[in-house]
């Protein structure tokens, strides 16, 4: 058996977007910027002189495409906004998809089965909801 399990931490780059199907299912799609360092500051080159002197070129952002499904969904697009941070754990998957030039393209996708705040919002009332919505 294999596996494909991601948590990630960081931050939603713009507001939840969510589409009702005509089954009822609602998906909940969520963009998270992580944040990381360049390969200079892992191989230790000296990145202080490299941040002062090129405005904080030692950090990179890489960007995940999250989604959530049924109550997860619902509670992400109510209580989630722009610049929230988030954890998020799930199943990495890979999506399959034509552009309109007929090329084969492949995404990686987060199909979130958990979703907290580290930081507690004015009320206990999501941490509530994602724990009867799992």
């Amino acid at each position: 058996m294999s596996l494909a399990n991601i948590s990630l931490v960081g931050n939603l780059v713009k507001a939840p977007e969510q589409i009702q199907f005509s089954s009822g299912r609602i998906k909940t799609t969520l963009i998270v910027a992580v944040n990381g360092l360049s390969k200079a500051a892992k191989s230790g080159e000296n990145v202080k002189d490299k941040v002062e002197n090129n405005g904080g070129a030692a950090q990179t952002a890489d960007f995940y495409r999250v989604e959530t499904w049924g109550k997860l969904a619902e509670l992400a697009s109510r209580y989630l906004n722009k610049g929230n941070q988030v954890t998020v754990s799930g199943r990495l998957v890979m999506d399959h998809w034509t552009d309109k030039y007929g090329v084969n393209r492949i995404t990686p996708v987060v199909e979130a089965n958990q979703l907290s705040l580290p930081q507690k919002p004015k009320s206990s009332e999501f941490d509530d909801k994602v724990k009867e919505a799992s």
